[in-house]
């Protein structure tokens, strides 16, 4: 412990003090109780996380200042406009455990958003090499998963009313006086019972689960332990913990988390209180329209056996990983349209036998004009 203490620039008394117990303000008296072991933990884990997440935030935006380019005529106050910029984004993984909880949902619900950019993506260039082809082509109907995205976010109904989804129920649940996973689920249950993409039997309503139909396939996930996790608030006495630290850099790090802890709303006069839920899916958002302003290139990364080692290949463990990562959906968007390409010259060398003097009569045309005779001279 001693080695933290020193790194965090706080004494065993102090920790120990933030940690397990609380004060409650009645008028001008302070009463302080001891908090119970389980609540105890769940701060020092609210501790752990937070501190983690606004120094890696930290670490990010110094790499950010380190490799950006200034440059001549430009102070290092003004602002440099950004003419290009190459990112990599390593995509979370689908998940289905055993037990998957709010963990799981966030990582799935990146995955639907992802997804969707990429079948969109691959239906573009579709249609963008059909145009420049000149092919005449019918609309293609392709996998759209928007429906489950609407089932975690929310979609919007009639007039300025919106339909709820998991995340604005959470949300609500944990903002409401007596919020818990039961409430949360209860209301699921009755709000989101009739959606295709949602499911819970009377077995899942016993256990307080409930499930998904994503696109890479169903998920049953626990309730236990969702509000707490959404909330993953920072307990008062933490934070004046941090910001009571000796170490500068520590009591740096406490001033952006204390102005991290509300948002300012549309009008930007009131502030609110963020759920990890607001807060990721506006991330998400974010990022997917930075993407669709890109031309991203994928690379699927499959593991080939659970052993780890090398020259063993499990079949239906690739199969899996191909379905989840969507690439069975990419290439059946693929089939749909026109899934032969061939290069012209590629091509006229493969079936010019069908009709070589034609080919021979407009050998100046080169390879498209070659290709577009033995096409029409086969088609007779």
């Amino acid at each position: 412990l001693e080695p933290v203490l020193k790194l965090l620039g706080f004494e065993v008394e102090n920790l120990e003090k933030a940690i397990c117990s609380f004060s409650i303000k009645a008028g001008k008296e302070t009463h302080v109780r001891s908090l119970p072991k389980n609540k105890a933990e769940r701060g020092l884990e609210a501790l752990i996380k937070a501190t983690y997440g606004v120094m890696f935030e930290w670490i990010v935006s110094k790499i950010n200042e380190s490799i950006t380019a200034n440059p001549a005529g430009i102070r290092k106050s003004q602002k440099v406009p950004v003419a290009a910029f190459i990112g990599v984004l390593d995509i979370f993984g689908f998940e289905s455990f055993t037990r998957n909880s709010f963990e799981q949902l966030c990582i799935n619900y990146c995955n639907e958003t992802l997804q969707q950019q990429f079948n969109l993506f691959v239906f573009k260039n579709e249609q963008e090499e059909y145009r420049r082809e000149g092919i005449k082509w019918a609309d293609i109907k392709f996998p759209d998963n928007q429906d489950v995205l609407d089932l975690i976010t929310g979609s919007s109904g009639k007039g300025l009313s919106k339909n709820p989804g998991i995340m604005s129920i959470l949300t609500g649940t944990c903002f409401a006086p007596g919020g818990n996973d039961k409430v949360f689920a209860n209301d699921m249950y009755k709000k989101l019972s009739s959606h295709v993409r949602f499911e819970a039997d009377l077995l899942q309503k016993g256990k307080l689960h409930f499930g998904v139909n994503h696109y890479a396939g169903p998920v049953d996930y626990d309730t236990s332990g969702f509000v707490e996790k959404n909330k993953d608030e920072l307990p008062k006495e933490t934070s004046d913990l941090l910001m009571s630290s000796s170490n500068k850099f520590i009591r740096e790090l406490a001033e952006t988390l204390k102005g991290k802890e509300v948002a300012p709303t549309a009008g930007g006069r009131k502030k609110k209180k963020q759920s990890v839920s607001d807060i990721f899916t506006r991330q998400l958002r974010e990022l997917r329209a930075r993407i669709d302003k890109t031309s991203p290139h994928y690379v699927r990364c499959l593991k080939p056996n659970s052993q780890l080692v090398s020259g063993i290949f499990d079949p239906s463990m690739i199969v899996d990983q191909l379905r989840c990562a969507g690439v069975l959906e990419a290439v059946r968007v693929s089939r749909v349209g026109y899934s032969q390409r061939f290069v012209h010259s590629s091509f006229v060398q493969k079936y010019r036998t069908l009709a070589v003097k034609e080919c021979k009569a407009v050998a100046r045309k080169g390879g498209k004009g070659l290709c577009s005779t033995l096409v029409k001279t086969v088609a007779k």
